[in-house]
């Protein structure tokens, strides 16, 4: 990349067009499979869940790549792109949802819910694909062509801040529940979420170790097998449920969740400490 220097209109160009190939995969994936599936009847929900992510995953990073090879003439290395995971990315992408995992249960309560083996293993397999189309496609587009595309024209400091804003901002419509608190809650700790990624990515020189980092944690807090929440906003039927006594949103993460409560932040900060204290 260091040859390639757009313009600022082009860097912003470039920017959106690759935001707007994110949402063309998911979105051309979802009428192919929901054409699909008008005609072809599966027997569990899990079963449709598989098919559509790796379907999604597939299909957006034919769109990626494509659009950089053929169009901007640049390889996905480019854009830290590789499959390059270190050591410390493993032990990290354990800890982080450990850590939340193991603090919640000192002040909740836990429940366990049990079902068939062939229903466990679907729903296991489906929430193992649900985080890794998400994780490995949001960090492509935040932390490998969108941090790239700036850091080229702004520097890093611009590169790991602006992402990891609009990061924080596209997932305000996923909320359940919509407060000014709630909303605020949510930009601060999606922001420190993007930081964290973006300095993982830099100290891998790839994107492979946040991609794995962010997988692992929506498998862990964001799919059905662990549900952080209160009794009354109980929903779903996780494998293992942790039951919080209090409605505090710095403990309930308002209307989006755990992954913005305070607890997660304090595990964000933490991360981001450990890759400081590696850079130096």
């Amino acid at each position: 990349m260091q040859q390639h220097h757009f313009s600022t209109a082009k860097t912003l160009i470039h920017s959106a067009i690759y935001f707007l190939l994110f949402l063309a995969g998911d979105l051309l994936n979802g009428l192919l499979f929901d054409l699909v599936f008008s005609v072809v009847k599966l027997p569990s929900s899990e079963s449709y869940v598989i098919p559509r992510m790796l379907g999604c995953l597939a299909l957006t990073l034919l769109l990626f790549w494509f659009y950089t090879t053929k169009y901007l003439h640049l390889k996905m290395e480019d854009f830290r792109i590789t499959f390059d995971i270190k050591s410390w990315g493993i032990i990290l992408s354990v800890l982080l949802p450990v850590f939340v995992v193991i603090v919640y249960l000192m002040v909740g309560k836990i429940e366990v819910n049990a079902f068939g083996f062939g229903d466990s293993i679907l729903s296991i397999i489906a929430s193992m694909f649900m985080a890794l189309k998400a994780g490995i496609l949001e960090e492509i587009l935040f932390r490998g062509f969108i941090m790239r595309l700036l850091e080229s024209r702004w520097g890093k400091t611009i590169a790991i801040l602006l992402p990891s804003f609009l990061f924080s901002l596209s997932h305000i419509p996923s909320m359940e529940s919509f407060t000014a608190a709630g909303v605020v809650l949510l930009v601060v700790s999606g922001t420190l979420v993007g930081v964290m990624f973006s300095l993982v990515a830099y100290q891998g020189n790839s994107i492979s170790n946040n991609a794995l980092m962010h997988s692992v944690w929506n498998f862990v807090m964001v799919t059905s097998i662990l549900h952080i929440t209160t009794a009354q906003g109980a929903y779903g039927k996780p494998f293992v449920q942790i039951l919080i006594p209090s409605n505090n949103i710095l403990l309930t993460g308002a209307g989006f969740g755990s992954e913005v409560s305070l607890i997660a932040v304090i595990g964000y900060v933490l991360v981001c400490v450990i890759m400081i204290i590696r850079k130096k």
